[in-house]
Parts: C-alpha cells; structure tokens; sequence
C-alpha cells in the first residue's frame, strides 16, 4: 500500500483531481457572473465603499443646506438697509410727535392771544462755548423775524432774537444778562423787572430785582411778563419763585426764579413777531 501512494500513477491521479476541484471552482465561479479576483477584491473593500458612500450621502445632505457666504452678506446688506430706513422713520415719528405737542401748546397760546403773529422755528444750532445757552433758529428774515423778537415755547418766554438773516435767527436766552424784561409775580401782583449775573446765568437762574422790603412775594410763586416797554407781550410765564434776598449794599429784595423750561432740551419754538401793544414805552 506504501508503494502505492509512492507510485507514479497515484500521483498523476492526484493531479488529475487537483484539476478537476479547480475547474469545479472556476465554474460555480462563472456562474455567479464574478471572477475570482473581482470576488476577492469586493470581499476586502465592500466595507470601505459603504464607509464612502455613507460620507457621500452626508455630504451631499450638508451641501443642499449651504449658503455661500455671499449670500449671507447680500442677506446682512439687505437687514442692515431695513434697520436704517426704520431708525430714519422713527426719528421722523419723534420729530413729528414733538411738533405736534409744540404746535398743542401754541394753539393754547393763541386761543389766550388772538393778536399774536407767530412764526414757528426748529432748533438747528446751540453755541456749545455759551453759558446760557443760547441757540439758533431756522427761520429769519423772509419770515418776518425782527431783533428783539420774543422767542416762546408753549406759553414760556425762553429768550430774545439777537441777530437775524434771511433765513435764520440766533436767540439769547431768556438767563442771559443782555435780556431783561418787565415782570410781576401773579400771587402777589408785585412788579419789577428780570435780570441775571453770570453766577446765576451760568446756572440758568435769573432773578426778579426791584421788590421792596416789604414785598410778599415767596417761593413757589410764579413770575410772568408784564407787558411794561412794549418788548415782551403780557401773561409769557417766565419762571418760579425758588428764594427771597436781600440786594447787596441796598435795601431793596430780589427773588431768584428757575425757568420753566430747560432751554438745552428745546426743539422747537415760536417767534412773537407781532402783538398787541408792541413797541410802546
């Protein structure tokens, strides 16, 4: 038995089988429509090509959300257009809304003051390097605003025309030393006329000089023009009564008075370019 397999036929029959199981393969192989090598290369990289196409599809899901990031400025250029017309209509609401208040206040006045002529101005320009607060007016000349105007809001004397052009008017306020007018406080009926100093001006105080020693006048009360000299037209509030004092060196008394009004925080305001009793001594 030995010598059997050590035989040449025995080997020659064991090829023969060798050959036989490799044709058997290669036709089951044939079949399945795949060649060994393309079977053995699927069964290697079948896992990496689904790794790629699971990427893939995830790649091609992101790149149908993506915007460029042009897109994204035209977007922002566009919000930030909405958000200035917005902040320009706003501040066209507001400017509007104090115009109608402003315009509430004078109608009052002229309901009280049929003879006054009004011209009505906005506030374009203040002198920063002014203590008191003066300002400019864009309406002059052409509208018929004169120096020495009185220059009003609502029912409250805030200052005087100073200089005029055709097409603006520059107004001291009514704390500046270079304005006086002749006042009365209603309460009690006493008269005299309004000045300040620079320590007072600076302030925006003013004071009510010329009351007697006597006087009855007292804190609170309230100060308005009187119509004296023909400057000022009678009944503008110009302030209230904060204390009494005596004058230095006589022996009159003098009221110091808070305007109503704070001048740095007007927008709009009213010339008085004519009135009943203008320019009368």
């Amino acid at each position: 038995m030995r010598d059997f397999f050590r035989s040449t036929s025995f080997k020659i029959l064991l090829v023969a089988m060798v050959v036989l199981l490799a044709f058997v393969i290669a036709a089951a192989t044939l079949a399945g429509g795949t060649s060994p090598l393309t079977s053995a290369v699927g069964t290697v990289f079948s896992p990496l090509q689904n790794a790629c196409s699971y990427i893939a599809n995830k790649f091609d899901a992101f790149r149908g959300g993506f915007i460029s990031s042009g897109a994204y400025m035209e977007r922002v250029a566009e919000l930030e257009a909405q958000v200035a017309d917005y902040q320009r209509k706003l501040v066209d609401y507001e400017k509007l809304q104090k115009q109608v208040e402003s315009y509430e206040k004078f109608l009052g006045v002229k309901e009280k003051n049929p003879d006054f002529q009004f011209v009505a101005g906005t506030v374009i320009g203040r002198d920063s390097a002014d203590v008191f607060g003066s300002f400019v007016l864009n309406c002059g000349s052409k509208d018929g605003v004169a120096v020495g105007d009185p220059v009003i809001s609502g029912e409250y004397l805030i200052g005087l025309v100073s200089e005029v052009s055709p097409t603006t008017c520059a107004v001291l306020s009514v704390s500046d030393p270079q304005v006086s007018a002749a006042a009365y406080e209603i309460r009690s009926g006493e008269t005299g006329y309004t000045q300040t100093t620079s320590r007072l001006g600076a302030s925006g105080l003013l004071k009510l000089s010329g009351l007697s020693r006597s006087t009855a006048v007292a804190p609170g009360g309230i100060v308005c023009t009187s119509g004296v000299g023909g400057v000022f037209p009678r009944g503008l509030i110009i302030g209230s009564v904060t204390t009494v004092e005596k004058e230095e060196g006589d022996i009159s008394y003098y009221a110091e008075i808070q305007p109503e009004i704070e001048i740095s925080e007007v927008q709009d305001a009213f010339v008085i370019t004519n009135f009943e009793g203008k320019g009368d001594a």
